[in-house]
């Protein structure tokens, strides 16, 4: 096949190319029957799953004249490469994501050519893999094995392959150092001959020709600066992304011996004590992490419109940002966020697992590491998208005592500052780090933060505190990842590829007593996800000092649901619409102690403002229950209530309205602006508090918050009495709601209080016919028990939440049934479930479930009622006591449904579920007296 050359004298050699799925000596070659295989594209997309080691690529092509310099590029080989041109070695490589070049002149004839490409994937247990800058293959496999996990090691040809032919000086490369007020353009030269030559280099751009005299040494290389001083040519944003062509011509002696075209943009961006400058202004991050996996080419990426497509949903919730994570995306990605105005925070591919006795200054390991960032960042530093570098993730997060040691401090040294050495023209982090620790940072000046958790009081008041810690500092503090997990739309698919999560979660579900569809549960615990994310990400925005912060993440990988988009690029809508409105650059914002409010109740909340831009003008802020009616409001952040009645608005909100003049609001920057007193609607259920800000340029949004109000939690009069050896807390959380033990009755077993003497006389109130209530317990009382029980920890770190989710069981009235429960237990989370009990995995009536899907799945009961005997055991794992004896109202809810459970006295309720226009479900009670049942 003979070659076809574009207009830059290129030829392309990808296509169907000779594939050897084995290691043999390249003579042997000609003896074995090849199989097709497409270039570019990873083995393991076309098939080779199980395939690691060494394989073979080869292909041939024609070329009529010779004359002249050639150069054969690779856009990447995954992992290492050894490039044979007819029968010879010509070129090793063993960079994973990055290019190289092979000067081929000496090697190519007239007529036919054979190019042949031995590449090794090296396997998990291979000791050559943890001397790699890998990526993420390989990655957490103890936790995610591959497969089903997509962290394989992968193998392949997957990045375009062509063929150049130019004079006797090439260009190697070409960097535009993006400085308005000082633009440079720096040219490296490449002299193939063995010749001294004195090229003279032509750069073209803005209408300015610079040309520059040069000399290059045989087979040596130089570079040559061109100053063109201050332009005011326009400025590249994400509101207005400018891009400017720079051409470059070297000729010898008169002749044009190479040409090259790139593009770039005009922007700044610099630190400020603890701030990002970008063009002067304030940079405020709103990122969202991107592994760049997809369902057909996994590791590889998909077609420009498909790159569009995603960035253009990422800038549609709102997002500033694109975390590119621990690889190098393709050239094709950079381009789109470029043209589309999106910022790229983009990570170098050294992660774990590696080899950390090679840490060090000058090792195999660090030398690999560091021409793999070199390579990176020489290809990528003009896009003007890229704010930021990321050097390293999570080194040594295994064993965290290796950052004090010399090895790790050299390794990252050597690291940032190859990037610094490349590209001076953007900030640098040197180990993206779970905690920021400016004793173990030597390089960068800035720190970062893995933080994650769950929605949860506790959790957002850690955060908040952590935050809180570094508020005084001078350093940029980014949270570059944090975020929780729901499930993706689960549609039945005929073949399922070996990554499906349809199978995995509809069978956990079908096992865990849910008693409802999938796509219901699903749709649930999107709407957890969203509110989960936007509340710990209203943490970070209500403090300055914290620059920015990212989400884990873009889209789903298997089997990581954390994503916004499921892996077919499809929006989780409630967890989008939820993001889009945390993303807001004006965010009002309410600081409530709880999402459970008692019908009527005063609801006090502390408000904030984060405002991303310039300054405002008389700012008013309102909030009320139920929706405002405006007419433009953006309908994917409120729904238009106009089709109530007045009758109908005043029963489920209530007509209560809080509003406050601010005044002046101040730009880039968060503020504390006042505190609101609202009532509380009185009919119990589901309502939002609606929390809107105006101001005199036009700007208005709007936040919410999903406010469960129930019935005032007091049950007085009930026969309730203690275990023996209970605590003062017991006492407390009782007395709380009007409950005052007396010597018989009901026994409650206190939180924590299950030790021997204490179900020894759980046991004999059983064996009497009696009613035992037992409190939160630990695994290490499961033996006190009076039949056997097994308690789980529940807890989420980093994998997967705990969905908690009521049955139809009408037993804690204060919860919806079969949902999953998202601000209804948010100050009460269980820590610990009952995963077995007397010998089966559920009691004779459960009621609240917890199901924590991948990884390490667990299923549990929460609050559940079993016999034992003659008696009834009812247990709660929920800790109730402290937040009751504090006046949460969740807990003291739950307690009191308890309690009336446990002595047969439970209101009467009846469940009225309406569809609202965007689609989110009303639920409304109704009560009547207690009745004894």
């Amino acid at each position: 096949m003979t070659l076809q050359f574009d207009d830059r004298r290129a030829a392309s050699l990808d296509g169907q190319w000779d594939f050897f799925p084995c290691d043999a000596d390249l003579a042997k070659l000609a003896d074995l029957e090849p199989e097709p295989i497409g270039v570019p594209g990873l083995w393991e997309a076309q098939g080779y799953l199980s395939l690691d080691g060494w394989a073979w690529y080869r292909r041939s092509f024609d070329i009529d004249d010779t004359t002249g310099f050639w150069t054969l590029h690779f856009g990447a080989v995954m992992d290492i490469a050894e490039v044979h041109l007819n029968g010879r070695l010509i070129a090793t490589h063993d960079s994973p994501f990055t290019p190289f070049e092979a000067d081929v002149t000496p090697w190519l004839v007239a007529g036919s050519n054979e190019l042949a490409v031995r590449v090794l994937d090296p396997s998990l247990d291979d000791p050559e893999h943890l001397r790699l800058a890998h990526g993420k293959q390989g990655w957490a496999n103890d936790i995610f094995p591959s497969r089903p996990s997509l962290y394989l090691t992968y193998g392949g040809i997957w990045q375009p392959v062509s063929l150049r032919r130019h004079g006797p000086v090439a260009i190697g490369s070409v960097f535009v150092d993006s400085d308005p007020d000082d633009l440079t353009v720096v040219v490296e030269l490449l002299n193939r001959s063995d010749d001294r030559l004195d090229p003279s280099v032509t750069v073209r751009t803005l209408g300015i020709d610079v040309e520059i005299a040069s000399a290059v040494d045989p087979r040596g290389a130089t570079t040559v600066r061109a100053r063109l001083g201050s332009t005011p040519a326009p400025r590249w944003s994400p509101d207005a992304p400018a891009l400017h062509e720079v051409l470059v011509d070297v000729r010898t002696q008169g002749a044009l011996s190479d040409t090259r075209t790139d593009r770039y943009g005009l922007r700044t961006v610099r630190l400020e004590g603890h701030r990002v400058l970008v063009n002067g202004s304030p940079y405020r991050m709103r990122s969202v992490l991107v592994q760049g996996f997809r369902a057909a080419e996994l590791y590889g990426e998909g077609s420009v419109a498909q790159i569009e497509e995603e960035v253009a949903k990422a800038r549609a919730m709102g997002f500033n940002t694109l975390r590119l994570h621990i690889k190098a995306f393709p050239p094709e990605y950079l381009d789109a966020a470029d043209r589309l105005g999106m910022f790229l925070h983009c990570d170098l591919p050294v992660a774990e697992p590696l080899d950390h006795a090679e840490m060090g200054a000058d090792t195999s390991l660090s030398r690999r590491c560091a021409t793999a960032i070199r390579e990176q960042v020489r290809r990528d530093r003009n896009h003007p998208s890229i704010i930021l570098w990321s050097a390293m993730n999570e080194i040594c997060l295994s064993r965290p005592e290796l950052r004090q040691s010399v090895g790790y401090e050299q390794f990252a040294r050597a690291l940032a500052g190859e990037v610094m050495a490349n590209d001076p023209t953007r900030p640098v982090i040197e180990n993206e780090w779970i905690e920021p620790d400016p004793e173990n940072v030597f390089v960068s000046p800035i720190l970062t933060a893995h933080w994650y958790g769950r929605l949860h009081r506790d959790y957002l008041a850690k955060i908040d505190a952590a935050a809180t810690r570094w508020e005084s500092g001078d350093r940029p503090l980014f949270v570059t990842e944090f975020g929780d997990w729901g499930l993706p739309d689960m549609p039945q698919i005929e073949v399922p590829p070996f990554w499906d999560t349809r199978a995995v979660h509809a069978a956990g579900l079908a096992g865990s007593r849910w008693p409802g569809t999938v796509a219901r549960f699903v749709l649930e615990t999107q709407r957890y996800q969203g509110l989960s994310d936007r509340l710990q990400s209203e943490v970070f925005r209500r403090h300055d000092l914290i620059g920015g912060y990212c989400v884990t993440e873009l889209t789903d990988v298997p089997h990581e649901l954390n994503g916004l988009l499921d892996l077919y690029r499809r929006p989780k809508s409630m967890a989008a619409v939820e993001m889009r409105r945390a993303n807001q650059a004006v965010l009002p914002m309410l600081v409530l102690d709880s999402l459970v409010v008692a019908a009527g109740q005063s609801v006090e909340a502390s408000v904030h403002v984060a405002n991303d831009g310039p300054a405002l003008a008389d700012v008013t802020i309102e909030t009320r229950f139920g929706d405002f009616v405006a007419p433009g409001l953006d309908e994917t952040l409120a729904f238009d209530a106009s089709h109530l009645s007045p009758e109908e608005v005043a029963a489920r909100f209530g007509e209560s309205t809080w509003a406050a003049r601010v005044g002046a609001l101040p730009g880039y920057t968060a503020s504390q602006v006042s505190t609101m007193v609202l009532d509380a609607p009185v009919v119990p259920g589901s309502h939002d508090l609606v929390v809107r800000l105006s101001s005199s340029s036009g700007i208005t949004s709007e936040n919410r918050y999903p406010i469960h109000v129930v019935q005032e939690p007091v049950a007085r009069g009930l026969g309730v009495g203690l275990a023996r050896g209970s605590s003062s807390d017991t006492e407390a959380a009782l007395a709380a709601v009007g409950v005052v033990p007396a010597a018989d009755g009901v026994l409650v077993v206190g939180e924590g209080g299950l030790d021997a003497a204490a179900g020894a006389e759980l046991a004999a109130t059983l064996g009497r016919g009696g009613v035992g209530l037992v409190l939160a317990q630990p695994a290490s009382a499961a033996g006190n028990y009076p039949v056997p029980v097994t308690i789980e920890a529940i807890g989420t770190a980093w994998g997967s939440s705990v969905f908690q989710f009521t049955t139809d069981h009408g037993a804690i009235p204060s919860f919806p049934r079969r949902a999953v429960l998202v601000a209804e237990d948010s100050t009460i989370q269980a820590s610990a479930a009952v995963s077995q009990i007397d010998g089966r995995p559920f009691p004779n009536a459960p009621v609240v479930i917890a199901y924590k899907p991948v990884p390490d799945a667990v299923t549990g009961t929460v609050v559940g009622a079993t016999t034992v005997g003659p008696g009834r055991l009812i247990f709660c794992q929920y800790r109730l006591e402290a937040p009751a004896a504090g006046g949460d109202v969740a807990a003291r809810a739950v307690l009191v449904d308890l309690l009336r459970w446990a002595t047969d006295r439970r209101p009467v309720m009846a469940v009225e579920r309406t569809a609202e226009p965007d689609g989110r479900e009303l639920r409304l009670y109704t009560w009547a007296e207690d009745v004894a049942r």
